[in-house]
């Protein structure tokens, strides 16, 4: 177990839900049950990227120092159940050819406007209390070296601080704001690792993690992710700044960027789901106590 790891249980509050919408679709695409970890991890990034003056190009490559000194990451609702479905929402249409604006005119009203059918989430509260999700992310070092020559310019070093997470504000498209209620930084002494054996846990987990598992409470569901741990999540097609090319991997080999997730969603407060695993090789559960219980992600 690295001597440097570090962990962070985040509970996010949301206003009335997110929008993520799943990639590589058309622009009539359904939302995810939850915000994915790279979202997260893109909130996350943002924000680091904010807080040490660097500009949006380059930031966006913040993600992946993050991911790639990522060991563990899941989430599970709090007291809320996703509701997913796709309304209609007006948006202008820009187009150019030649350098010559072509729309939004006001001379050609129907080729400027479009009516796409969006995916939205909303997060429906099964009690008085606004929707919230909790987080739990392990890195395997508090400090993380910058290996990536754009970013290493401006910034040599991330230094993971509770105050980093404590100003995320959304997760998710602008309009999916969030308000985080609690921030608590784990010490490598407060976090337990084991592996080959059964673990419980109510936390969303990679599904090849488990060489075999049984659903103790519902319910659970697949959701297909970015992979977290990929450690190239933004790429440009040549590595420079302002090229267009976010997830360009995922585009040229999917099955390389892309992990099914088992996701938690909660029935009833009174048992909210739980998992029984026996993790597969080259996995590890990492565990903590919090508010008198344990918690369990797992991670590599």
């Amino acid at each position: 177990m690295p001597t440097t790891m570090t962990g962070f249980i985040v509970d996010i509050e949301f206003i009335w839900g997110f929008q993520a919408r799943i990639i590589g679709l058309s622009k009539t695409s359904p939302s995810f049950y939850y915000p994915p970890p790279t979202t997260f991890l893109g909130a996350l990034s943002e924000v680091i990227a904010k807080d040490n003056n660097i500009g949006e190009d380059a930031g966006k490559f913040i993600i992946n120092e993050l991911s790639r000194n990522l060991l563990a990451i899941g989430f599970r609702p709090l007291n809320c159940i996703p509701i997913k479905y796709e309304d209609l929402s007006r948006i202008i249409m820009i187009r150019s050819l030649d350098k010559k604006i072509k729309s939004p005119l006001p001379t050609k009203p129907y080729s400027s406007f479009d009516s796409p059918a969006k995916g939205k989430t909303i997060l429906a509260s099964l009690d008085r209390n606004p929707p919230r999700i909790r987080w739990f992310i392990i890195f395997e070092n508090e400090e993380i070296e910058i290996g990536n020559n754009i970013l290493r310019s401006r910034i040599s070093k991330i230094m993971l601080e509770e105050d980093y997470f404590w100003k995320i504000h959304r997760l998710g498209s602008k309009e999916s704001k969030v308000s985080v209620i609690n921030v608590k930084k784990l010490k490598n002494t407060d976090i337990q690792c084991s592996e080959e054996e059964y673990i419980i846990t109510n936390y969303s987990f990679p599904a090849d993690s488990a060489k075999h598992g049984e659903e103790i409470m519902r319910k659970w569901e697949n959701e297909i992710y970015a992979n977290p741990f990929n450690g190239n999540i933004y790429t440009t097609s040549s590595g420079r700044i302002g090229e267009c090319g976010i997830f360009s991997k995922y585009y040229q080999n999917g099955l390389n960027y892309l992990k099914i997730f088992k996701v938690p969603i909660i029935i009833s407060l009174l048992n909210p789901p739980s998992y029984s695993i026996l993790l597969s090789n080259n996995w590890k559960a990492y565990s903590t106590q919090y508010e008198n219980k344990q918690e369990v992600v797992i991670g590599k």
